[in-house]
C-alpha cells in the first residue's frame, strides 16, 4: 500500500452506525404519528429516501426540497396528513441523539492519530446532527476538520465537495490522500472523479456496479490491517 498523508472519512456506516440510530428514530417518528413500525413500512420509507437521495447525488433535487417534503410525501401513503417540516425537525432531533459506533471505530481513529495522520470528516448531511452525533460519542477530537454537504453547500459525488477540503489543506495532493466510505455513488465515485484513491468499506459484499475503488475491506479492523502496512513503514 502506498504512503498517504491525508485520510477523508465518511461518518456515517462508514465510522458511526447510522443504521441503527435510523431505525431508532423511525420507531419513535412513526408510533408518534400512528404508523406501523414494521419491516415493510421501513423498507418503504428507506426506498423512497434512497430515491430521493439518488435525486440530490445526481443534482436534480435540492436537500432542502428533501428535507421539506419526504416524511410529509411518506405518511401519505398511510392516509396521514403531516406537515413535513414539523416531522423533519423531530425526526433529525432524534438523529442527534444517536451516536453508535461501528466495531473498531475508537481503536482505529486512535491508532491513525497516534502515528501522525490528518484525519478529517467528509459527509454528506446536516451540520448540527453529524456534530452532536461525534460529540456525544466521544470522537470529535480525533478529527482536524469537519467538512459536511450542508455547511460546505455541495454534497459528494461533486468534486467540488472535494475542492473544498483540498483549499483548506494546501500540503494536500491527489497522491497522498486517500477517501474511506461505504457508498459507492457518493464517497468513491467522487473521489474517482477527484483522482484520489479510496477504500471501499463493503460489510455486505456487495456488487460494484460499476464503480471501482482503489481498495475494498469488510470491517473496521480490516482498514487497520490495511492502513498497518503503511503505519509500519512509519515507525
Amino acid at each position: 500500500m502506498k504512503k498517504y498523508d491525508f485520510l477523508i472519512f465518511d461518518l456515517d456506516d462508514t465510522l458511526l452506525d447510522f443504521q441503527d440510530t435510523e431505525i431508532k428514530a423511525l420507531e419513535s417518528l412513526f408510533k408518534k404519528y400512528e404508523v406501523p413500525f414494521n419491516e415493510e413500512s421501513v423498507s418503504a420509507y428507506k426506498a423512497m429516501n434512497k430515491k430521493l437521495w439518488a435525486e440530490i447525488e445526481k443534482g436534480s433535487l435540492s436537500k432542502a426540497d428533501l428535507l421539506n417534503q419526504r416524511f410529509a410525501a411518506f405518511f401519505e401513503l398511510y392516509e396521514k396528513k403531516v406537515d413535513g417540516q414539523l416531522a423533519e425537525k423531530e425526526y433529525r432531533s432524534l438523529l442527534n441523539l444517536g451516536h453508535k459506533m461501528l466495531d473498531g471505530a475508537l481503536a482505529l481513529l486512535t491508532a491513525l492519530k497516534n502515528h501522525g495522520y490528518t484525519i478529517v470528516a467528509g459527509t454528506n448531511g446536516i451540520g448540527i446532527t453529524q456534530r452532536q452525533r461525534l460529540t456525544d460519542a466521544k470522537i470529535i477530537d480525533f478529527f482536524d476538520d469537519l467538512f459536511i454537504s450542508e455547511e460546505v453547500g455541495f454534497e459528494k459525488p461533486n468534486t467540488q465537495f472535494f475542492e473544498a477540503i483540498f483549499k483548506k489543506y494546501p500540503a494536500m495532493t491527489k497522491e497522498n490522500t486517500l477517501m474511506i466510505g461505504d457508498s459507492l455513488t457518493s464517497d468513491i465515485k467522487g473521489a474517482t472523479n477527484s483522482g484520489i484513491d479510496s477504500v471501499w468499506m463493503n460489510p455486505t459484499k456487495a456488487p460494484h456496479n460499476g464503480i471501482e475503488s482503489t481498495y475494498e475491506v469488510q470491517t473496521l479492523d480490516e482498514l487497520l490491517a490495511l492502513l498497518g502496512e503503511e503505519v509500519a513503514s512509519m515507525e
